[in-house]
């Protein structure tokens, strides 16, 4: 089945608030755990809480829909 373009947007969304949120709290972690001044743990457990608030459409094929995303607009991403 086709993904739709509608589809593709909610992916393309949460995959930006995603990368967002990562960087402003989980990414903060990661310098700490490194430092020793937290656990893998901890940190491990707000990637999840990124995670959890932010959840991917259930049944869209998540590369297929950025790959939508990418074809229509010329916006480009890493995974």
């Amino acid at each position: 089945m086709a993904i739709t373009t509608q589809e593709a947007q909610a992916v393309h969304s949460v995959y930006v608030q995603r990368k967002y949120h990562y960087e402003k709290i989980a990414d903060n972690y990661m310098v700490k755990f490194q430092l020793g001044k937290c656990t893998k743990e901890e940190w491990e457990a707000k990637r999840q809480e990124v995670k959890d608030f932010l959840p991917y459409p259930e049944g869209i094929d998540k590369v297929e829909a950025l790959e939508k995303v990418k074809t229509e607009t010329g916006w480009d991403y890493s995974l």
